[in-house]
């Protein structure tokens, strides 16, 4: 399971920094969060040019592949400002494959397409201004606050009908729980997956990916030793075939000289299982419900990793200029944005084991000049130190990220 960051910018690219969107794989199959105008750029020249990747400064692993267009199962949007959907039309046409116009389709294995109230017009009404055609055709969900109503405006052509989901409450909040994205078996099927809303602007979503607890490994090597032993009693050719049976009805064996082998003394403990937080924009993502929902998760309060927003940060050369910290949070919060410390504060009340910053002002370049990254390195460090942890990484355009549980 990795990340890997196709678009690092706020509000307008760079040319060191695409629009929002990062694609987030499991065992190869690809969900899009967000898709920024140029995603499927920047996946044709990842796809094409594997040296373009940018290694986790703080993992040596390297992930060893990249995300494919035609991978893409469904795409999650957190909100519809223009950087973080602009670039939908164009990728959908291309990864569903335009159709002729005459052809009789019948999609099999559509995209999904999850958003807020709005999603629908915006799709809908661009596809069919633009007369595209969608070959494994699309589905489009979307998640409806109370005061919202579902979207009148007609079905594309290519269109199979998507769900209104209505949210449920905890605390003072309110969430969503998707089902698994895709009518065929889905790699992302097993996970639990809630969305919430979070301070901006505009409606803006954030959403919550946990893989439930992993079976404990069985320890033949342990259990090994009693089916021997009895092997002339049990007249079994291969007493070692009763491993099977014992890892999957998780029954106790009961042994011919009264040995009984429970489950529970020769398995390890369950493993837990991969948890991410993925942000939208937001001003304060501590009033939401993600902190309540993730205080559910069992056990609580442990999430692998958070991916957060800071638009902006309070360096050593603003402070230079006259600004003060506070006012640099006051700026940009008031353009219902975040700074290192926010977030920071954010994946401490969650109990994140990492932090990834994303979604950069154009005031901070994404290459790997000395400049650059010491400039980045400022804006991490403003995050460490609130955080606790060194364990937090800027991300870059075509940074990959492993997600593993620790």
């Amino acid at each position: 399971m990795d990340i890997t960051f196709l678009g690092t910018a706020s509000a307008q690219p760079s040319p060191t920094r695409n629009h929002s969107s990062l694609a987030l794989r499991i065992e190869g199959e690809v969900f899009l969060f967000d898709c920024g105008e140029a995603t499927q750029h920047q996946l044709i020249k990842l796809n094409s040019d594997s040296s373009l990747v940018v290694q986790d400064p703080l993992d040596s692993t390297q992930v060893g592949s990249t995300p494919r267009l035609a991978r893409i199962n469904a795409i999650f949007l957190t909100h519809l400002h223009g950087d973080h959907c602009f670039g939908l039309p164009g990728l959908l046409c291309t990864a569903g494959s335009v159709v002729r116009l005459d052809a009789e389709t019948v999609p099999n294995n559509p995209i999904h397409i999850y958003g807020p109230s709005g999603t629908k017009n915006y799709v809908r009404n661009a596809l069919l201004h633009t007369m595209s055609r969608i070959g494994r055709g699309f589905v489009i969900h979307e998640l409806l606050l109370p005061s919202d109503s579902p979207s009148t405006t007609a079905p594309h052509i290519d269109e199979q009908l998507g769900e209104d989901y209505q949210p449920e409450t905890i605390n003072d909040g309110v969430f969503w729980t998707i089902p698994s994205p895709s009518q065929s078996p889905s790699k992302l099927s097993t996970f639990s997956i809630k969305a919430a809303p979070i301070p901006h602007t505009v409606p803006t979503l954030g959403y919550l990916l946990a893989e439930p607890s992993l079976p404990g490994k069985l320890r033949a090597d342990l259990i090994t030793p009693h089916l021997l032993r009895n092997k002339e009693a049990l007249n079994l050719k291969n007493p070692l075939s009763l491993l099977a049976k014992f890892k999957s009805s998780n029954e106790p064996i009961h042994l011919p000289d009264g040995t009984i082998l429970h489950p529970s003394e020769y398995t390890d403990p369950p493993k837990r299982g991969r948890r991410v937080v993925i942000l939208g924009d937001t001003f304060n993502a501590l009033d939401s419900s993600f902190p309540a929902l993730i205080d559910t998760l069992d056990p609580p309060s442990i999430v692998d990793l958070v991916i957060h927003e800071s638009t902006n940060a309070c360096l050593k050369s603003d402070i230079e200029s006259g600004l003060t910290p506070d006012q640099v949070l006051q700026t940009t919060q008031e353009h219902g944005h975040s700074t290192p410390d926010l977030a920071a504060r954010f994946a401490k009340r969650v109990g994140a084991r990492k932090l990834v910053l994303n979604h950069f002002s154009s005031r901070y370049k994404g290459d790997s000049s000395v400049e650059s990254l010491g400039v980045m390195d400022e804006v991490r460090m403003l995050a460490v130190n609130e955080f606790g942890s060194e364990n937090v990484v800027c991300a870059r355009d075509f940074m990959q990220v492993r997600v593993v549980a620790e």
